[in-house]
């Protein structure tokens, strides 16, 4: 999956917006589709263990792609490079297990890092969907993120299979897994609004 430098609605990690930006995204467009009853669909996406399964290959790789300094990376490179774990249990420590994924909670950069790690999931899906007009002049709502949380606005069932495919190709491309489990939908527009 390729990197691209649009502008991609990650509320999160960048300068001047918050989650709030994110919600209010959110709102309007459930709002405009019940208001007008235009039929969509949000679908909220959970990643599963999202910051434990980026693969560093990948990581290093969207680093690049963006135009990181090979200072950065390879400082980055130092703290990801033969890391290893272990298991205590009742005072008993396991041998070490290499660390090849993850952007490690608790680093300031993590965040960022992840969210980096998220845009050529959010691109693809801002250069495919038609997405939600919302009113005469206002923008088009197609997907909305803050960390790992995902929100897709579908209005057409031709999106289905171009989601399926861009989120199958995320996950081969970064280690990600999609959590059917948590991953939920809900219609709007005609009818009574209902959780699938």
């Amino acid at each position: 999956m390729a990197t691209t430098h649009s502008d991609s609605k990650s509320y999160c990690g960048r300068q001047g917006n918050t989650i709030f930006d994110a919600v209010a995204t959110v709102r309007d467009a459930v709002a405009y589709a019940t208001d007008t009853r235009t039929p969509m669909c949000v679908v909220t996406i959970d990643f599963q263990e999202a910051f434990d399964n980026i693969s560093h290959t990948y990581l290093f790789a969207v680093l690049q792609e963006h135009g990181f300094s090979e200072q950065f990376q390879n400082r980055l490179k130092r703290m990801y490079d033969n890391a290893q774990s272990a298991v205590q249990i009742n005072g008993y420590t396991s041998s070490p297990v290499s660390i090849r994924s993850s952007v490690r909670q608790g680093c300031q950069l993590s965040m960022i890092l992840y969210a980096l790690c998220l845009n050529p999931l959010l691109c693809t899906l801002e250069k495919k969907l038609p997405g939600i007009q919302i009113g005469q002049s206002g923008p088009s709502a197609k997907v909305v993120a803050y960390a790992d949380d995902v929100t897709i606005f579908v209005t057409s069932p031709a999106d289905i299979p171009i989601i399926q495919e861009t989120l199958r190709n995320y996950e081969e491309a970064s280690g990600a897994r999609v959590n059917t489990q948590k991953s939920k939908a809900l219609t709007l527009g005609l009818g009574t609004p209902h959780y699938r």
